[in-house]
């Protein structure tokens, strides 16, 4: 797919924050961007969907998704622990 520059104008101190943030979970600037950008369309066309369909919908996004994921490194859990936390998100996403 061909790439298009894009010129935005932003306080510096508040790119390089974003920048720092972002490299720390191994992403970019550009990348944050156009991910940004993509789900602003696929809000816009969920959005006339669940219009259409007269539905009560809302849109979360893989940053809001990977945020608020449970950090379950390192540790084991049973199958009871990984069904409450299941639920937990379940009920988070509602």
């Amino acid at each position: 797919m061909v790439k298009t520059k894009i010129t935005v104008s932003v306080e510096k101190p508040v790119v390089d924050n974003a920048k720092l943030a972002l490299l720390k979970r191994g992403r970019t600037l550009s990348d944050y961007v156009e991910n940004s950008l993509r789900s602003l369309s696929s809000m816009e066309i969920l959005g006339d969907l669940c219009r259409e369909l007269n539905l009560e919908c809302g849109y979360i996004s893989g940053e809001n998704v990977e945020i608020r994921r449970p950090d379950l490194s390192g540790k084991a859990y049973s199958e009871k622990q990984v069904r409450e936390l299941r639920n937990e998100r379940v009920s988070r996403l509602s």
